[in-house]
């Protein structure tokens, strides 16, 4: 299917696509505005990450949605678009801002093996409005969070996990509490996946709550601010697999200098290690 093709029908054929991967099982309707960072970032085979907008023209992702899913190199940036200020992907409202992308610059230590440093800057080719009702930029979190803090994470798709569920095109939210990094490294979850550059949200137990297929490269809201970008843990509604996040806290020094970056990438490029 042509780049060319509106926007609205690539929204609709792209849910039709993925009827049976769910993204985000339960959870509430959003309204608009009140996750006003997130972002839904499409690519011509209709593949979706959730993304995070850091300032008018940059948005925070994870590295592996923007690599090849078979050479595991650097994609095109011009296949991917991204859409803001909106909650309903399929039915635009006036509030909708889509962007194409220039620049994609990934952590140069990612590494897809272990999910470590699993962030990528993508940088848009139109700022985002100064002043929008539904579009604003994330304040990233700075402290250490306790166990147990009640945390938010904002993404799209099905309502519940029963094969051949019917995908939504609202926008929902789950909350996903902190858990320990060594809850999540008991060898009957993560089995020490979990690293200290990484945090643990959501539930161990089964849950109708919880983060699925689609939304890698979302964000963790804490306290109202960016602490995570979903890496892995993603088999829906299912217990011991609890989503697990960038810790956002521990990259800002990275994340602020790709701002001013005045390189670009190219097609193929890889991390080291790959």
């Amino acid at each position: 299917m042509k780049l060319l093709l509106v926007l609205s029908v690539v929204a609709t054929v792209a849910f039709a696509s993925v009827n049976a991967a769910p993204r985000l099982t339960g959870g509430s309707n959003t309204v608009p505005g009140q996750f006003p960072a997130a972002v839904s970032i499409h690519s011509p085979d209709f593949l979706h990450c959730g993304g995070t907008i850091l300032n008018r023209q940059h948005v925070l992702t994870a590295g592996e949605c923007v690599m090849h899913s078979t050479t595991f190199t650097l994609i095109n940036p011009f296949w991917l678009r991204v859409i803001a200020g909106d909650v309903n992907l399929v039915s635009a409202s006036i509030r909708r801002e889509v962007r194409n992308v220039t620049h994609l610059f990934v952590h140069p230590n990612y590494n897809r093996l272990t999910g470590n440093n699993n962030l990528a800057v993508i940088r848009v080719n139109t700022m985002f409005p100064e002043f929008h009702n539904t579009i604003e930029p994330a304040l990233i979190n700075t402290r250490i969070l306790a166990d147990n803090t009640q945390c938010q994470f904002a993404g799209w798709g099905a309502q519940t996990n029963a094969p051949g569920a019917q995908l939504v095109p609202f926008q929902r939210f789950v909350t996903a509490p902190i858990i320990s990094t060594a809850q999540c490294n008991a060898a009957n979850v993560h089995a020490n996946r979990v690293l200290s550059t990484m945090l643990c949200a959501g539930s161990i137990a089964a849950s109708t709550d919880t983060v699925c297929q689609g939304n890698i490269g979302g964000g963790l809201y804490c306290n109202g601010q960016l602490t995570g970008v979903l890496s892995f843990g993603i088999t829906c509604a299912t217990a011991n697999n609890p989503g697990v996040y960038i810790d956002v806290r521990q990259y800002r020094a990275w994340i602020d200098s790709q701002f001013t970056r005045t390189d670009n990438p190219a097609p193929g490029w890889a991390p080291n290690p790959l």
